[in-house]
């Protein structure tokens, strides 16, 4: 009964808090931030004359002060009562918390509305607005017993894809707070004419992209909103089928996620209004409320222990993460040897997106390739070969991480890079993808995408293609054949039993190894062209000189591995993580010596 009394001052304190929220949110609005502008007094006085801003500026501080008297008797009443040790530890995080909420408050105002202490306010509010619905949860449910049955089937997946959710949507608030307090909620124009696309005062129209940063975070805000919501409307998709509990909470908080998405159009609409703004500011913690606790419901209720394997660890190894970092260090140096100066958010946001296309694509080639990959030693375990992962799971991330970056790319970045990553992802896993079953020659193919990376990051950055990323395409290009080659000799036994023709299955290991030393100097040929085209210093063709010399030398010494199968393969490795050395040294001697 005490503990119930208790769980009823702690659902009182949400209350405030959700209040204190939306008078935080008309303090901002209102323009009320420093209407006070001393602390904690206002104007020397506990009990200023209320009107105006400083009726709603102090009636906001008084709030926050009764909020924390409210948390301080929380904890005295669970420690009186001798709650578990997790309830008064939750109880006095949470007290930790509002304190700092109020030293916060102090420095925004003592500093005149810092952007970046603001934003932190708001964020640490709503992890004290969680944390009091977990206290209440704990109080009321674990304590009475309430979700006394467990699940009889794993949840983990379910678990991490809703903590994914709930951590997109919190860092989608803090970018609304960020973008407000910085002024950036103008940035795109006012009015029902610019609620949708952004006015690009550069172009003096609305574009799907504006040119400069502040419109470009304001716009980033909408599109990041709705990839929130439509993340969120698949994990409910995948948590209501399964959990009949949840589905209430779940519901809702795609209703309150909507409703986000239509005032803020509304706001954009009304001239950043104050009914809409702070409307939005509460659908917000509305959202956020819903999901903590469908999160805390479902912890609740799994019964199973942290496993080796979820679905994100699984979705993670499928996008192939050795590959993916080898390929993204290729399009960060194309960005780099890009000549035309950007924004720092435009070249983050670029190779973010390509960073998607390449995972994804990845996916889509363990997808396509499943039934192939459980033949084979290396590759059977994992997670669609083993079973562990619904294939129909990675199709969905697959496509979602390929298709929809491809189109941010055309409409924010520009058309080439999109084509171009559009083009790759084609090539890659309609073409090269189901080749290597058909003929040994898929090798070349699938070089052809395999090259764009760093012309993607360059493109990104340019919007065109010149001599200079042509020459570092054709170094791409032929890098990767004896590279694939190497790697085809120490896998020859995995990739036979998978009937994956390679050339040391279809021609023999001596005839790959000629073919590795041909490449290897065809290559060395190949980058003295950025010197030839102008693009590279008389530094720089040393440099390739003395690398490309160390490089045949190994090459060459395949011809003579032949005493014992142990040997060979010893030598393959060895050229395979020589030429993962060679190219990174090769192209950051492009970009000091260019």
């Amino acid at each position: 009964m005490r503990k119930i009394k208790i769980s009823w001052i702690v659902l009182a304190n949400i209350v405030l808090t959700f209040c204190l929220l939306m008078l935080g949110g008309l303090v901002h609005n209102t323009q009320s931030s420093l209407a006070c502008p001393d602390w904690p007094l206002c104007y020397g006085q506990v009990f200023p004359k209320m009107e105006g801003g400083i009726l709603i500026e102090h009636s906001h501080r008084l709030l926050a002060s009764s909020v924390g008297f409210f948390t301080i008797l929380i904890l005295i009443l669970n420690i009186k009562f001798k709650s578990s040790k997790k309830i008064i530890l939750f109880s006095a995080v949470s007290l930790c918390l509002v304190i700092m909420q109020g030293i916060l408050g102090g420095i925004t105002v003592i500093y005149k509305l810092p952007t970046i202490v603001s934003t932190f306010h708001l964020g640490l509010s709503l992890i004290y607005f969680s944390s009091l619905i977990y206290l209440h949860h704990l109080i009321k449910f674990q304590e009475s017993h309430a979700l006394s049955h467990k699940l009889d089937f794993p949840v983990i997946n379910l678990r991490q894809m809703l903590l994914l959710s709930t951590t997109m949507l919190y860092l989608q608030i803090l970018l609304g707070a960020f973008m407000r307090h910085s002024g950036d909620g103008v940035a795109c124009g006012l009015g029902f004419q610019h609620s949708l696309l952004c006015f690009d005062t550069i172009k003096g129209q609305n574009t799907f992209w504006p040119a400069t940063l502040p419109a470009q975070v304001h716009l980033f805000h909408r599109y990041f909103a709705c990839l929130v919501f439509l993340l969120n409307l698949s994990v409910t998709y995948f948590i209501v089928k399964k959990i009949k509990v949840l589905r209430i909470w779940m519901i809702a908080s795609n209703f309150f996620l909507m409703g986000q998405i239509v005032l803020g159009i509304w706001t954009v609409a009304s001239g950043i209004a104050v009914v809409p703004t702070t409307l939005h500011l509460l659908g917000a913690a509305l959202s956020l409320a819903m999901l903590i606790k469908s999160n805390i419901i479902l912890n609740d209720l799994s019964q199973e222990k942290d496993s080796e394997h979820n679905l994100f660890s699984d979705l993670f190894s499928l996008a192939k993460p050795k590959l993916t970092a080898l390929v993204m260090s290729t399009v960060f140096i194309g960005m780099i040897l890009a000549p035309n100066n950007t924004s720092l958010f435009k070249a983050i946001w670029a190779f973010l997106l390509i960073l998607m296309v390449v995972m994804g694509a990845c996916v889509l080639n363990c997808y396509i390739e499943r039934d192939v990959d459980l033949k084979m030693e290396r590759t059977k375990n994992r997670s669609l070969p083993a079973g562990r992962l619904a294939p129909d799971t990675a199709l969905f991330f697959g496509l979602f991480f390929t298709v929809v970056p491809i189109v941010l790319i055309y409409l924010q970045i520009n058309t080439i890079t999109a084509v171009l990553a559009f083009t790759a992802s084609l090539l890659y896993l309609l073409a090269y993808t189901p080749m290597k079953q058909r003929s040994e020659n898929a090798v070349f193919v699938g070089a052809l995408p395999g090259a764009l990376p760093p012309i993607l990051g360059f493109t990104a950055i340019t919007g065109k293609i010149d001599l200079l990323s042509g020459a570092v395409y054709l170094i791409m290009l032929i890098w990767q054949i004896p590279h694939f080659f190497a790697i085809s000799l120490f896998h020859s036994e995995d990739y036979g039993r998978a009937k994956i023709l390679t050339f040391p299955n279809v021609k023999g290991p001596k005839f790959t190894n000629y073919n590795i030393l041909l490449f290897t100097v065809i290559l060395i040929f190949v980058t003295f062209l950025p010197y030839y085209f102008g693009e590279a210093s008389r530094t720089f063709y040393y440099a390739a000189l003395v690398l490309g010399f160390l490089f045949i030398f190994l090459a060459s010494r395949g011809l003579f591995s032949f005493n014992s199968d142990k040997d060979h393969k010893t030598w393959a490795h060895q050229y395979f993580y020589a030429s993962i050395i060679y190219l990174p040294l090769l192209l950051l001697a492009l970009i000091f010596f260019k």
